[in-house]
């Protein structure tokens, strides 16, 4: 089997997609700064020497690529996802061939797919990731098949056929909070050393997330002394000075605070963000995009539930979907996401019972916004307990919550693609009715049913990214 490469200048620059069919050749289509070698490629950072390429030997990885090896009984590709569940791989089998893709909306585009604009229930079956490997919504219909999403998982093609297999586990064992915390900081060493290896075209240099919160400003914290630079916003949603400016001076971290809502400014900001997960709410990253371009960007998503005192068991459930819409728009801005709680993050239990102890009870506040093992990395690394932690705030942008609102641009976009696809205020107070009435494909809280059709609606933009994929005459020959 070998890998045959064909560039796509004008994708967005991490986004790859995998063509399958039976023989020994996979055709990979690939944006302008995806690595390809004649055994692997990718845009993945992991905790290993960068020219083996041994992704796929590892579940401390982030990004996503593909490692060809050679085995007793054969040659076979092994496609590697991000261990977190804010990224995914999507695969389905259409036109003669199975696909592979890190990228949902390239791979519609490719096989000229398109979804239902009246489905009212993509919010809910995205979202259904938060729920834990073991019970989200592995599919998605559309005009030309089900694509189905691997969320921490492989895939393995063996020239023949495509099947998910588990990440490696390594056994490890966090019995004291030293341990842990030495494990962290040697898995964040170890990728910030593979994103800058010689070897690459080019490095990507790790960039913080400082927030007056809790997770990450530990995270920048544990990425010391690798880490210089951070960015911050300068408000929450509900519009709280919430930079951690006074946290990036006590870790000599360089911040760049960032407006919060400079994104409404520019053109259909959402679509990338939307398209990703029909949510959006990591949208005001897009006010940072001249800082995110080629870096290994570090945030403290799902620290909430790792940090915390309560446990979850090993499927990586969490509380929401926050940083999950990035996975579109990172392709595009040309950054890999290292949500840092996801380093070992299937040992929570162990990790939260390291909370509970006697030995971090000076570090617990006892109130339901406490987390020990942050405030002790804090504490211990200099930074003053009154600049962190002391009440949750968020920057997400909620869209299907009845305050939301979309930029002027979108708005009026959004308003005109709703009229040539029939779906009329009037039209969603009908449909949005029937749901009530099914009780079964609306998610409860105070969402506007306006919205409904975001996700369909930026697909179609998302989609004009993607130039045709070249027939395979036209193909380029294999690396050398």
């Amino acid at each position: 089997m070998r890998l045959r490469y064909t560039a796509m200048p004008a994708w967005p620059p991490l986004a790859w997609l995998a063509r399958l069919t039976p023989g020994d050749t996979v055709d990979v289509f690939h944006g302008s700064d995806v690595a390809i070698k004649q055994e692997w490629f990718g845009e993945a950072v992991w905790d290993g020497p960068y020219p083996l390429g041994d992704m796929d030997h590892t579940d401390v990885v982030f990004g996503s690529g593909g490692r060809l090896r050679w085995g007793l009984l054969g040659s076979s590709v092994t496609f590697v996802s991000s261990a977190s569940t804010v990224d995914r791989l999507q695969s389905m089998t259409a036109c003669g061939a199975t696909w592979v893709s890190n990228s949902l909306v390239c791979l519609l585009a490719t096989v000229g797919a398109s979804v239902d604009p009246a489905y009212p229930a993509y919010f809910r079956d995205f979202k259904s990731i938060t729920a834990g490997l073991a019970r989200y919504t592995r599919t998605l219909a559309t005009s030309e098949g089900e694509i189905r999403f691997t969320y921490y998982h492989n895939l393995v093609w063996d020239g023949q056929s495509l099947r998910e297999v588990t990440k490696p586990r390594p056994a490890r064992s966090f019995a004291s909070f030293p341990s842990y915390r030495a494990f962290l900081e040697s898995s964040l060493a170890r990728l910030m050393e593979n994103a800058s290896a010689p070897g690459r075209s080019f490095v990507f240099d790790p960039l913080g997330t400082i927030s007056s919160g809790y997770d990450s400003a530990t995270v920048a914290a544990l990425a010391r002394p690798g880490l210089r630079e951070a960015i911050a916003f300068d408000r929450s949603g509900s519009g709280e000075q919430d930079s951690g400016a006074a946290i990036a001076a006590a870790l000599d971290i360089r911040l760049t605070v960032i407006e919060r809502d400079a994104w409404r400014a520019t053109t259909l900001p959402e679509v990338p963000f939307l398209s990703a997960d029909a949510k959006g709410e990591d949208v005001y990253f897009s006010s940072a995009a001249a800082q995110l371009k080629r870096r290994l960007l570090l945030t403290g998503f799902h620290g909430d539930r790792v940090w915390s005192t309560r446990g979850q068991g090993d499927h990586l459930t969490r509380g929401d979907q926050s940083g999950l819409s990035l996975t579109e728009y990172r392709l595009w801005a040309g950054f890999v996401h290292c949500p840092v709680p996801f380093l070992g993050a299937r040992n929570i239990d162990e990790i939260s019972a390291i909370s509970r102890s006697e030995a971090m009870a000076r570090w617990s506040t006892g109130s339901r916004y406490s987390r020990p093992i942050c405030r002790r990395v804090l504490e211990e690394s200099g930074v003053s307990g009154e600049h962190f932690g002391q009440s949750k705030k968020a920057a997400s942008v909620l869209f299907f919550k009845s305050d939301g609102r979309l930029s002027e641009s979108a708005r009026q976009d959004y308003g005109a693609w709703l009229e040539r696809h029939g779906l009329s205020p009037a039209r969603w107070s009908s449909v949005r009715r029937w749901a009530v009435a099914a009780r079964s494909l609306l998610p409860s809280g105070p969402h506007d049913h306006r919205y409904r059709p975001l996700f369909p609606w930026a697909m179609e933009h998302a989609m004009e990214r993607y130039a045709r994929v070249p027939q395979p005459y036209e193909l380029v020959g294999a690396v050398p």
